[in-house]
Order: structure tokens, then sequence, then C-alpha cells
């Protein structure tokens, strides 16, 4: 099986379903000394974008025209959210070398994520750019999965304004599984689960979860997610449940029990022991923040009505991480209640 990396949110999702970048935890503090391409590199691989970044930017003003720096600058600054930045390297590095599919497809998730910002008219120029990035990844490698489903994702859910076009959808979903068959069978899983056909949608989920021997079981959390939109809680909880059994070291699967019976209002004490043992660990970059933790606690004490354990277990979220806007909501409906 293919080697590329998939990540993916939620089946519905347009052009943030190409990436999952959207949780980035507190990154350590320390200043690295060593400013060099290696030492860049070695810290990218080791998720420390930040310090990466640091490094990163000391070459690339010494050496503007190194290709490689540029590139994992645009990947750098994609990881790190700040999506402006990571178009901006990302097409240097297009313009030092136009004929390498990477670049092309990490340019376009550049300007998928940044079509969500600005005017309605930007957004559609910046996701046409999205596209035309993915198209040319695939005429430079045409097993170059990652922009197939990419491009399929954009197909089958922009509006036609934009460039949207589900027979196209359609004809990337027929393709993908001659190259990789967990690709395929994801592929497709979007493809219908945007036409809003929940049967092939989790048929082909089904299949993608047996096939997917990937570390991050990205497939699992597919199938949660969509089990999660069709408020089949509990059968959504058996299928995180079984990939901790597993995988004891997938702790993001514990945490999205515990999410799954906030969000049903059900089992809340269960609910409460899986945000307390996820607080015992230390989550990986993708895995929810221990804020996240806080914040859901609150919840459930709200729910269970113990208002001043909701109210401490909120500030504790919001002290962590006080740009989160959701943790903020939370803690203003729950002052404002008697």
């Amino acid at each position: 099986m293919s080697t590329h990396k998939f990540r993916s949110t939620p089946y519905k999702t347009i052009w943030l379903g190409i990436i999952l970048f959207t949780i980035l935890l507190p990154v350590k503090s320390s200043h690295p000394q060593n400013f060099t391409w290696e030492e860049g590199k070695r810290l990218f691989d080791q998720e420390e974008y930040a310090q990466a970044k640091e490094v990163l930017l000391k070459v690339v003003q010494a050496e503007p025209e190194n290709l490689e720096v540029n590139f994992l600058l645009c990947k750098t600054f994609l990881y790190l959210g700040d999506h402006d930045n990571c178009v901006k390297y990302g097409e240097k590095a297009v313009k030092l070398n136009d004929t390498n599919s990477d670049y092309h497809l990490w340019l376009g998730r550049g300007y998928g994520v940044q079509a969500q910002k600005g005017s309605k008219l930007k957004a559609i120029f910046r996701a046409k750019k999205c596209k035309g990035e993915f198209e040319k990844a695939i005429v430079l490698d045409s097993t170059n999965v990652n922009a197939r489903l990419g491009l399929l994702e954009y197909l089958v859910g922009a509006p036609g304004i934009a460039g949207g076009d589900k027979d196209k959808a359609k004809k990337q979903a027929e393709i993908i599984p001659g190259i990789d068959s967990l690709y395929g069978a994801i592929g497709w899983a979007v493809y219908w689960g945007n036409l809003n056909d929940s049967v092939n949608t989790e048929q082909y989920l089904k299949i993608a979860v047996r096939l997917d021997t990937t570390f991050h079981h990205q497939s699992s959390y597919l199938m949660g997610n969509f089990l999660m939109e069709q408020k089949r809680y509990l059968e959504a909880v058996q299928n995180y449940e079984e990939l901790y059994r597993k995988y004891p070291l997938e702790i993001n699967a514990l945490y999205q029990v515990g999410k799954t019976y906030v969000i049903a209002k059900d089992s809340l004490d269960k609910a409460e022991r899986c945000f307390k043992e996820y607080l015992k660990t230390t989550p990986k970059r993708n895995d929810p923040p221990l804020s996240g933790a806080h914040w859901r606690l609150g919840m459930i004490y709200d729910l269970q009505g113990k208002r001043e354990l909701a109210l401490a277990e909120l500030n504790q979220a919001v002290s962590m991480d006080p740009k989160n806007k959701e943790y903020k909501k939370t803690l203003e409906e729950v002052k404002k209640k008697k």
C-alpha cells in the first residue's frame, strides 16, 4: 500500500478536509542555536514547528534561493496555521522548481485553507488556485493520491462557480482505487458523503477501516465522525473504544469516547473518567490539547449542575488557551447561570 500520508477531518468538509491541522499543541520554548538546514529538518520531523520555523527563516535569509528550505517553510507555516506565509514560500518553491508534484500539492493546500479567509470574491479566486495546483500536481505525477484525493474533495464539495463538478469528482473516485486501495475507499466515502448518501458512505468507511494499517488510524476517526453526524452515539463510542483497546497509545480515541458521551448527554460519569485519564497523558501534535479536556470536564459538570466545578475547569481551559473562543463562550454561558 502507498506510504502517502493522509489526514482529514469529517467527510463533509471541502477545502479544510484536505489537511488536518486544526489542533496545535504548545511547543517547547527553548531556542535553537544551530541554524542549519539539517537542524531545521530535524526539528520539523520532531513536530517542533515553531523552533523549525526559527531555524529555517535564518537559513533562507542567508540562502533565499534554497529550494528545500523554501518548501519546508511552506509545510511548516501550514502546520503552524500561518497560511499566508505557507503560500509565500510555496510559491517560491514552485518558482524555483515547477516540475515537482509535491510542491504543487502543498501550495494547493495553502491556497485551499487561505480561501477560508477574506471576501467571497477572494475566496473563489484562491479556491480556483487551489484546484489548479492539485491538477498540476496530478499532471506531474499521476500516482500522487494526496493530490487526487484533494482534487476529489474540491470537485465534489465546491460550488460550480468555483469549479466544483461532481461528475469530474466521480472520475477521480474511480481512478484512486487503482493506485491505492485505502485511499480509494476513503475517496468514495468522501464522494458519497458529500452527496448525502449515508449508506454508501458507511459502506466505504467500513472498507477503509478494514484496510487501514497506518499509524494515525484516520479511517477509524472518519467512521466515528460519520456515526456522530448520524447521531448513532453508542456505535461511535464502540468504534473509538475498539480503537483504544487495540492501540492503548492512541489517546485521541479516549478523548473521542468522552466527547461522544458529552454530545449525547449520556453516561457523563464515564465521560468524566475519560477526560481525567486523558489529563494524565502527553498529547501528540494532532491530539486534542489538555485544555480541551478541561473544557469538556467543565461542560460535564455544567450538565450535572455542579456550577463551581464547571467554572473551575472552564477557567483552567481559558488560562491554558486564552485565544480559544469556544472556551470563552462556554465559560460566559455558565457564568450567566444561577
